[in-house]
């Protein structure tokens, strides 16, 4: 199976990254599906998401400083958002949560994970994805709210 990007037009800015971030965060009570690899290698590595964003996600990992990729790796991802609907990008290190860190009280410790390059139609089944389960969300703090 080979995945490749397309051309720079399917490639998402930094402002409007920044922008969505602010309301884009969701967190799940159960774990999304990702494989990651090396770009073009045959190795793939099954892990699991709680936590996702416009602007990339948080890998759960016990212990961090024994992650297979280097902040310097770029990274072909796919996640699964639900059956059916998995989607592929391009990643790379954003930080490392390590368990004695003060952040892994709020995150645990993990890796976050930065996509840096996104095609047109995956960026959108992650949006469609992100404000349908915020208004889920929304709807469950608010019962007499309409969910679209």
């Amino acid at each position: 199976m080979t995945h490749r990007m397309g051309t720079s037009a399917g490639v998402v800015s930094m402002t409007a990254r920044k922008e969505s971030r602010k309301n884009g965060r969701i967190k799940f009570s159960e774990p999304l599906k990702v494989v990651m690899g090396s770009i073009g290698a045959e190795v793939k590595y099954d892990m699991s998401t709680r936590n996702i964003s416009h602007t990339g996600f948080f890998l759960d990992f016990d212990k961090p400083g024994r992650f297979p990729f280097t902040p310097a790796s770029i990274m072909e991802i796919w996640i699964e958002l639900e059956p059916g609907n998995t989607i592929f990008f391009n990643g790379k290190m954003a930080r490392v949560v390590f368990p004695g860190d003060p952040q892994a009280s709020e995150t645990g410790p993990g890796i976050a994970v930065r996509i840096v390059q996104i095609d047109n139609k995956n960026e959108r089944a992650l949006y469609e994805f992100i404000e349908r389960r915020q208004r889920e969300r929304d709807a469950k703090k608010d019962p007499h709210s309409s969910v679209a």
